[in-house]
């Protein structure tokens, strides 16, 4: 049985190849490792406080004032008040009263 030897085609495909695998080994190598940092951030307690509804407040200026740091989008969390609120609908009133649920960073633990 004879062997052939690499001609320069295999030869260029093959360091292609590798450098093919090089490349994306480094690039899921750091997604990876950036997710693993994500998991490390910081950590936030949840808090509850009612609120006074002034004029001109909307379920939307709340959300986007107090859903920081909170993982849910302004949608979801107006979803949140409005299901702790036992609200149907999007409308509220100046001088009405609003349980809401904010974070906020977490001490170290002791």
């Amino acid at each position: 049985m004879k062997y052939r030897r690499c001609t320069g085609k295999r030869a260029l495909y093959t360091v292609l190849f590798a450098a093919a695998v090089m490349f994306l080994s480094c690039l899921f190598g750091k997604n990876l490792a950036m997710a693993n940092e994500e998991s490390r951030s910081k950590a936030y307690n949840r808090y509850y406080t009612n609120i006074e509804i002034k004029e001109g407040d909307t379920l939307w200026s709340i959300a986007s004032q107090y859903s920081k740091n909170s993982g849910m989008s302004i949608q979801e969390y107006i979803r949140e008040i409005k299901a702790m609120n036992h609200k149907g609908s999007d409308r509220i009133n100046a001088g009405d009263s609003l349980a809401i649920v904010y974070f906020r960073e977490a001490g170290p633990k002791t």
